[in-house]
């Protein structure tokens, strides 16, 4: 592979980064108009793929958020542009007005951490992501790793203390202790915006991060990390704190779990 890499200057106050190989979804996030500009850091086999897409480009092998630690050491300051960065799976199907609908609520919100929720036709990791009828959001303590949108000094503040080893597993709880131990009313799971989490019998029966370290390996790294930085957020489980209904300009309503 070789070194390509593409900058310029960032033209929207929003970013999607993502860590894509050959068969990523990038395309479809791009139909229609949009409120963001795409980095693709690219682990694929050809060359300049999807280069031409991308508004930052570079090539790199590695899960997402190592990659995306690779780009903080290195442009920090074109990222330092961006009020908002969302961290996608290469291949989550949704469509650029889905993702730009996703920015706006953030800033109306004013929150610190969100994720569509997830169309049950696709992989369903944590119940609590699955999207509910006639409702715009819910508060959450929990957003999985797979497509999370940070307010960016949140991501910063993860990023800083990040250790790259760590490819997936444990990743989204240690970045949920970073927000800090009231995160009433800052994380949502919005479930007006969904998209599907594809499953793996639909890409060949094979996680491309099993090729960075097998499920096993995931674990224990994870367990070790989270010894190593006293990190007690999964001890919590998954909650909701409360919801906004469906097309409501209402406050929210709170419910305790």
């Amino acid at each position: 592979m070789t070194a390509d890499v593409k900058l310029a200057t960032p033209k929207q106050k929003h970013l999607v980064f993502t860590s894509a190989g050959d068969q990523a979804n990038v395309i479809s996030w791009l139909n229609g108009p949009r409120n963001f500009d795409l980095w693709i850091t690219y682990y694929g086999d050809q060359e300049g793929r999807f280069r031409e897409v991308a508004d930052f480009y570079n090539c790199r092998t590695g899960g997402k958020f190592p990659n995306l630690h690779h780009v903080y050491q290195t442009w920090f300051d074109i990222l330092d542009h961006y009020e908002a960065i969302m961290v996608m799976d290469d291949d989550i199907v949704i469509d650029a007005a889905a993702i730009s609908r996703l920015f706006e609520l953030r800033e109306r919100y004013d929150l610190w951490l969100l994720q569509p929720a997830f169309d049950p036709r696709g992989k369903i990791s944590h119940q609590i992501t699955i999207a509910k009828p006639n409702l715009l959001s819910r508060y959450v303590n929990f957003v999985e790793v797979t497509c999370p949108l940070f307010q960016k000094d949140k991501l910063d503040r993860f990023m800083s203390v990040y250790d790259p080893a760590l490819v997936g597993w444990g990743i989204d709880w240690w970045f949920l202790q970073t927000l800090g131990p009231d995160l009433k009313g800052k994380v949502a799971i919005i479930d007006e915006i969904t998209c599907i989490n594809p499953h793996d019998a639909a890409k060949g029966g094979r996680r491309e991060i099993d090729s960075l370290q097998s499920k096993k390996e995931r674990i224990a790294l994870w367990e070790s990390i989270k010894r190593r930085h006293h990190i007690q957020s999964e001890s919590k489980g998954a909650m909701e704190y409360g919801c906004i209904p469906k097309d409501s300009d209402h406050e929210p309503v709170n419910h305790t779990m």
